[in-house]
C-alpha cells in the first residue's frame, strides 16, 4: 500500500528522464480567471490565458511543486514544495512582486497547501502526517493538527472558512472547526484506499474527496450541513447517517485529484428548476479527466494526455478549467469540455 500511496500522491517519477518537462503536479487558478499557475520541478510558470502564452517564471524553488494556493484578492501564492526524503518548504509568495517569505523548511515534503477564504490561515501538511495551521496576520503558527497517521494528500477550507477538512493516506478525511480547531467529523466510518484530494464545493453545501487503490476507484461526497449537528448518544443510527458519505464510481478511473466546477454566471435553469449545481473535474490516474454531476453522472470524459493526470483546477466565475500531467503539458478546457488549449514551454493550440 505504500506504493499505491506513493503513486497516487503523484510522487513517483515514472518515465521522467524520457520527457521533455517535468510533471505537471499542481495548478492554481488566479482569482481573476485570467492567469493560471502550474507547478512543476524548482519553478512555477505564469500563464497569460487571454494570449495562451507564458508570463513569467516563478523559482528557483527547492524541490517539486506539489501544491498552489491563492489568497482571495490574489496578491498571495502560497508554494508547497519538497525533494522526496530530504526537504521541503512552505513558502508565501507576493504575486506581484516575488518577494518570497517562507514559513517552514520540513526534512521530507510538503504535499498540501490552502489558505482560508479570508486570508488569516494557511494550512500545510505532508508526509509527517501533522497538518500545521499559521495565522497570516503576524505569520505565526495558530495550532498543529495531529490526528492523522499517514501523510497529508489534501487540504480544504469550506466557501465560508469555518471549516478545514484535512485527507490523508491513512484512508480518513478529517473535518476540523477553524473556530476552536476541533475535530468535528472523521469521514467515513470504513474506507479502503487512500484518499488523494480533498474540495469543498462553491456552494458550501458539499465537500467530495478522491479515493483511490486496489480495492476502491471513487469520489466520495459528504453533505456538509451535518458538521454541525450535535449527535445525539442514545441514537447510534444518528451518528452513522452524519458521517456517511455516497461513494461514486469512477470505473478505469484511479482519481488523484478532484475540484468543483461552478456553473458559469448567468446560467439559467429551466423553468421551476433550482440553478445547476457545480460539478466535480476528476484527474485519472488513466490519462483522463472526468467532469462528474454531484448525481455521479459523467458529463465529458476528456483525453489527450499522454501521461497520468495530477492535478486539476477551475477558475471561480466556471468558464475554464485546467488539468496537469506528467507528460509535462497543462491542457486549459472550456466549461463544455472543449480543448481550449495545451501548454507547455512552448504552446500549441
Amino acid at each position: 500500500m505504500r506504493v499505491l500511496a506513493l503513486l497516487c500522491l503523484g510522487l513517483c517519477v515514472r518515465g521522467a528522464a524520457r520527457r521533455p518537462g517535468p510533471p505537471v503536479t499542481a495548478l492554481a487558478f488566479h482569482p481573476d480567471g485570467k492567469t493560471l499557475i502550474s507547478g512543476g520541478y524548482q519553478q512555477a510558470l505564469v500563464w497569460d490565458l487571454n494570449n495562451a502564452k507564458l508570463a513569467r517564471r516563478i523559482g528557483p524553488l527547492a524541490g517539486q511543486v506539489r501544491a498552489l494556493a491563492f489568497s482571495a484578492d490574489g496578491r498571495t501564492l502560497a508554494v508547497a514544495v519538497g525533494v522526496p526524503g530530504r526537504s521541503g518548504a512552505v513558502t508565501l509568495l507576493d504575486f506581484e512582486t516575488g518577494a518570497a517569505t517562507t514559513l517552514e523548511e520540513t526534512k521530507d515534503e510538503v504535499l498540501a497547501v490552502a489558505l482560508s477564504p479570508d486570508g488569516r490561515f494557511l494550512a500545510a501538511g505532508g508526509t509527517d502526517a501533522v497538518v500545521r495551521v499559521w495565522d497570516l496576520a503576524d505569520k505565526q503558527p495558530a495550532t498543529d493538527l495531529k490526528a492523522h497517521s499517514d501523510w497529508i494528500s489534501g487540504l480544504a477550507f469550506s466557501p465560508d472558512g469555518k471549516l478545514l477538512a484535512t485527507g490523508s493516506a491513512d484512508k480518513t478525511v478529517r473535518v476540523w472547526d477553524t473556530a476552536s480547531w476541533k475535530q468535528r467529523v472523521q469521514l467515513p466510518q470504513t474506507l479502503t484506499d487512500v484518499v488523494n484530494g480533498v474540495a469543498f464545493s462553491p456552494e458550501g453545501d458539499l465537500l467530495a474527496f478522491a479515493v483511490g487503490g486496489l480495492e476502491e476507484r471513487a469520489v466520495r461526497i459528504w453533505r456538509t450541513a451535518n458538521a454541525f449537528v450535535e449527535p445525539d448518544p442514545a441514537r447510534p443510527a444518528q451518528r452513522n447517517s452524519l458521517v456517511q458519505t455516497r461513494p461514486l464510481d469512477m470505473g478505469a478511473c484511479l482519481p488523484l485529484a478532484v475540484t468543483f466546477l461552478s456553473a458559469p454566471a448567468g446560467t439559467k435553469p429551466p423553468a421551476g428548476q433550482p440553478p445547476p449545481h457545480s460539478r466535480m473535474v476528476v484527474a485519472c490516474a488513466d490519462k483522463t479527466v472526468k467532469v462528474v454531476g454531484i448525481g455521479g453522472n459523467v458529463s465529458n470524459t476528456l483525453t489527450g494526455h499522454s501521461d497520468w493526470v495530477y492535478a486539476v483546477a477551475a477558475s471561480s466565475d466556471g468558464l475554464r478549467f485546467a488539468s496537469g500531467s506528467g507528460d509535462g503539458s497543462v491542457k486549459v478546457w472550456g466549461a463544455g469540455g472543449r480543448l481550449l488549449n495545451t501548454l507547455t514551454d512552448e504552446v500549441h493550440p
